[in-house]
């Protein structure tokens, strides 16, 4: 019998280690956002012939992950439709990758039905084109960055213990702005955001900070996911001063990332402004993630 687990803050020491080893450049299998986002989406683990195998419970619905680490992915899957099958819940899978289609297909032909939707793609850059910002299509971020630099006494330094407060205090202010009509989205990101303020570290983040007149007007957490590609988990800025978010990208990129090939700036959730920001700096993918549904 298969037993899942809810993930805590002390499993960090047990996950951590498969997770950082997955080539999938996922934002969805960092360990920060497993427990950040617990509240809306209950994932728990268990380790089955030695993989590791994430679930969701989504609006009382079991979703499961692709197997994770080295071992036979087919056996385990087939154990999991067997679970599926006792527990009587349809299986069904989510964040499936092309790579991971490619396997479920050649695996079990003509079993699965795949869905996909846009607004749940990972947006990936070359973490240098987003520090250099080089050539004309950058030429309207390096001219906010620019204004910026000539019109505020400004500082940036990476985020210790002591910025937390001042960060949770401009997050308040953020939110009193930007959620003000009930969306439900923001609302979701919000107390992400602050459970990850809260919990910087003792999960490891990578932060940066950035004040005008010494007060914080921005601020950005993430870790790598893997060896290759660096996770922004939480990008926030004061919109008042123009230029403070490709101000904060560029500057933590350059301190807490430029060893990493490349950057996931996560998903845009179908929110127009944030596909718009996103699009704005240019990735060389989107990373598609597909349901999977077992016929």
């Amino acid at each position: 019998m298969i037993l899942f687990k809810l993930v805590k803050l002390e499993d960090k020491s047990v996950l951590q280690p498969v997770l950082s080893q997955i080539p999938y450049p996922l934002c969805n299998f960092t360990f920060t956002n497993m427990i950040i986002w617990n509240s809306f989406y209950s994932p728990a683990y268990s380790f089955v012939d030695g993989m590791l195998v994430i679930v969701s419970q989504i609006d009382t619905h079991t979703y499961f992950n692709f197997p994770l680490g080295n071992g036979n992915t087919k056996t385990v899957i087939d154990k999991l439709i067997d679970y599926a099958q006792l527990q009587k819940t349809l299986f069904s899978m989510i964040n499936i990758t092309e790579e991971m289609k490619t396997m479920l297909e050649k695996d079990y032909p003509d079993r699965f039905a795949f869905s996909v939707s846009s607004d749940y793609s990972d947006y990936l850059y070359n973490t240098q084109d987003l520090i250099l910002l080089q050539g004309k299509k950058y030429q309207s971020k390096r001219n906010h960055i620019n204004k910026f630099k000539s019109a505020y006494n400004y500082r940036y330094h990476a985020m210790t213990d002591n910025d937390i407060a001042e960060c949770l205090e401009m997050h308040r202010q953020w939110a009193e702005v930007h959620c003000l009509h009930g969306n439900s989205t923001l609302a979701s990101e919000t107390c992400a955001t602050r459970k990850a303020l809260q919990l910087f570290g003792r999960l490891g983040l990578k932060g940066g900070v950035l004040r005008v007149d010494e007060k914080v007007i921005a601020f950005t957490l993430g870790q790598p996911i893997n060896h290759t590609t660096f996770d922004i988990c939480i990008e926030k800025a004061l919109s008042e001063y123009e230029g403070s978010y490709p101000m904060i990208n560029q500057l933590f990129l350059k301190d807490q990332a430029s060893d990493y090939a490349y950057i996931n700036r996560e998903e845009d959730l179908g929110v127009e402004g944030l596909r718009k920001a996103k699009l704005s700096y240019y990735p060389v993918r989107l990373l598609s993630k597909y349901n999977a549904v077992l016929q």
